[in-house]
This record gives C-alpha cells, structure tokens and sequence, in this order.
C-alpha cells in the first residue's frame, strides 16, 4: 500500500488534530470504497492515515460512527461538485439543460469514483449502512433526478421511458470511473483521462437523451 494519508496534509495550515480527523477520513473513505466494511480494520484506518493506535477510536468512536462520518464527507464532496450544476443551468434552454446535469453528473462521477464503488457494494444486500444511506442521500438524490426527469419529459428532452429506468442507467455511468482497474485492462488506458471523462459524459447524454436528440437533428438537418 501507498505511503500514509497523514503525510500527505502536513504543512496544509490546519491544526494536528484536524490534520488526524482528515487523514483518518481519507484513509477510511478509501479502505471502504476499495475493501468493503466487513475487510476494513481500525488498524487498517490508523495504518493508512499515519496516526497513533486508538485515535480513530478517539475521534469518532466505534467503526460505525467513523464510517457514517467517512460517508458524510465523501457525500459532501459529491455535493460541493453537483449543488451549484442546478443555479449554473437554470437560463439554460429546456433541452440542453438536461443534457448539461447529464454531463456534470458523470464528471462529479468521475471527480468522485468512491461514491459509486461503495454504492454498488452496499446496494447488493440490504441492511443498516444501505438504510442509512437511503435514509441520508440516496432518497434525496432520487427526488433530485426525478425532478429532471420531469422536467426533461415536459420539454421532450427525454424519451418517454419510466423514471426508474433512467435513474439507474444514469446511476450506471460511472461505472467506467468506480471499475477503473478493469477499464485499463480492457482498453489499456485511463478511465480518469480528459478526453475518456467528456467522452463518457457526452455518451451518456446521447443516450438518454437519444430520441428527441436525434429528433431535433433530423429536423435542423431537414431544414438547411
């Protein structure tokens, strides 16, 4: 494994007691997305943050309470890259907005690949992580969508298909990003690159825009 997290945040300004609350977050948000709940140890934690036994006990109590903080920051991250998508977009013509959220979905997917990996594991089996998930984001984010979904039907931007099928193929585009390791296999390049990011997040829209964005093609094309 790398060199510890802690290292890394020396010298950022903050005090040693805030440094040891990041770096054990960093170093649990990683551990879980990448190894699951069940594998991940407090000395694991410890050991990839660069701080003393006991300190994670210390800071945030028992592994359930640490892991409920370490999903309270990685949500937060998600939530700094998408919350100001929807005041960016708003003179946006109907649907080219959908088209736009689309997009700056999958990047955030990108920017963020923990959220999907741990999403992904924790949505195969129910109990109390994915309950407290649903209960703090999940259920949110789904209202969110479907709010676009909604607001993409009215304007046609969306072909007419149920809101539950297009919340998962969007939820599924970033699976390139959170399956990085099988992408550079398969393909022999980075899943994180520029050009592999805006590639995924025009496809995407394409794709769930695909009957009214060749619709309006078509008739622009019929027009010239």
């Amino acid at each position: 494994m790398s060199a510890n997290i802690g290292a890394l945040a020396v010298g950022d300004g903050k005090g040693k007691s805030e440094r040891t609350r990041d770096a054990l977050l960093a170093a649990g948000i990683r551990l879980f997305s990448e190894q699951g709940y069940d594998a991940t140890s407090t000395r694991q934690v410890e050991a990839l943050a660069g701080v003393q036994r006991n300190l994670m006990t210390y800071h945030f109590g028992g592994k359930e309470d640490f892991w409920k903080a370490c999903m309270v920051a990685l949500n937060g991250r998600m939530g700094a890259l998408l919350e100001p998508v929807f005041d960016q977009s708003k003179d946006i013509e109907p649907r080219e907005r959908v088209r736009f959220l689309i997009r700056r979905y999958v990047r955030a997917s990108a920017a963020v690949p923990e959220v999907a990996r741990i999403l992904f594991d924790e949505g195969r089996s129910s109990g109390w992580r994915l309950e407290w998930l649903v209960d703090n984001y999940i259920r949110s984010f789904f209202d969110t969508i479907a709010q676009v979904f909604k607001e993409g039907r009215q304007s046609n931007a969306i072909p007419d298909i149920p809101l539950i099928n297009f919340y998962y193929f969007l939820a599924a585009s970033g699976a390139m990003f959170s399956m990085s390791a099988e992408f550079k296999l398969l393909t022999g390049k980075d899943a994180f690159e520029d050009a592999m990011v805006d590639a995924q997040a025009n496809a995407i829209a394409d794709l769930l825009t695909a009957h009214t964005h060749t619709t309006v093609k078509a008739a622009d094309a019929a027009n010239d």
